[in-house]
C-alpha cells in the first residue's frame, strides 16, 4: 500500500466508514482514486462499498453492534435532548450516531417510555433497561444495521409517536434535512408524518451541507438540537420557521 492508502485503511478501522467525497477532497485526488483504493480493500476483505463510500467489514458480527465513541458535540447533545423526553411517551428514535448517543444515555436515565426504532444498534442499547423496545421491521440495510423498505413504512402507521428524535446527513436552514440514502429517506418522512413532535439531533458540521436526499422541510421540525458553534444565521432562519433552537 502506498502512504494514502495506509491512512485511509486506518480511518477505516478507525471510524468504520470512508466517504468518497471527503477523502478526494483530504487528499487532493478524484473519487475515482478512492474508489479504486476502496475496490483493493474490498478484494481484501476489509471492507464493503456503500452508496458513496465504504464501510468496515468485521470478522466478528458481534462488533457490528458496538458503535466508537460519540464526540464531545454528540454527547451535549444528547444529554440536552434527554431534557426534552417526558417519562411515559411514546418515542421513535431513527438510526444516526447522535440518536445513537441518545440512546444510550436513555438506558441509564431510568425514564420509563416506549421506544419505536428501526436501528438494531439502539434496541442493542436499550436491552434489558425500563425502556420498552419496538422494532419495525423492514429490510435490513446492506451497509449498515438498521431497518427500511415498504414493510417498515406500513408498521409506522400501526402506531401514534409523541416525539421523533432523528438526525441528518446534511442540512440547509432555508431548505430542510437531508440524508444520503434514498431508502432512508422513505422511511424518515414516514416517520415525520407520523409524529406529533419532531427534534432535530445534529452537529452544526451538517448545515450547509445538502446530501443526495430531502427528507424533511423545516416547517415538519419542532425543535432543533446542535452545537454552540451552529452560526447565528442558520439559528436565525430556522427559528424564522417556527424551529425552536438549542445550542449546547
Amino acid at each position: 500500500m502506498n502512504k494514502r492508502q495506509q491512512k485511509l485503511l486506518d480511518k477505516l478501522k478507525r471510524l468504520g466508514s470512508l466517504s468518497l467525497e471527503e477523502e478526494a477532497e483530504a487528499f487532493s485526488v478524484s473519487t475515482m482514486t478512492i474508489r479504486r483504493d476502496i475496490a483493493m480493500f474490498e478484494e481484501q476483505g476489509i471492507a464493503v462499498r456503500s452508496q458513496g463510500g465504504a464501510v468496515s467489514r468485521v470478522a466478528d458480527s458481534g462488533q457490528l453492534l458496538m458503535e466508537g465513541n460519540a464526540s464531545d458535540a454528540q454527547r451535549r447533545i444528547a444529554r440536552k435532548t434527554l431534557e426534552l423526553i417526558p417519562d411515559a411517551c411514546t418515542l421513535m428514535l431513527s438510526t444516526g450516531r447522535t440518536t445513537l448517543e441518545v440512546a444510550r444515555q436513555l438506558a441509564v436515565s431510568g425514564k420509563r417510555l416506549a421506544v419505536v426504532t428501526n436501528s438494531l444498534q439502539i434496541a442493542a442499547a436499550l436491552f434489558q433497561t425500563p425502556v420498552q423496545v419496538i422494532l419495525t421491521g423492514g429490510t435490513l440495510r446492506a451497509d449498515s444495521l438498521d431497518l427500511v423498505g415498504p414493510v417498515t413504512e406500513k408498521n409506522l402507521d400501526e402506531y401514534y409517536i409523541d416525539i421523533l428524535i432523528t438526525g441528518c446527513d446534511g442540512a440547509v436552514a432555508d431548505e430542510g434535512f437531508f440524508t444520503k440514502d434514498l431508502n432512508l429517506a422513505a422511511m424518515e418522512r414516514k416517520s415525520v408524518e407520523k409524529s406529533r413532535k419532531v427534534i432535530m439531533v445534529t452537529e452544526s458540521s451538517k448545515f450547509n451541507s445538502p446530501s443526495f436526499v430531502k427528507f424533511a422541510e423545516p416547517g415538519n421540525i419542532s425543535t432543533v438540537v446542535s452545537d454552540i458553534n451552529l452560526s447565528d444565521r442558520d439559528c436565525a432562519c430556522l427559528q424564522k420557521s417556527g424551529i425552536e433552537v438549542i445550542r449546547t
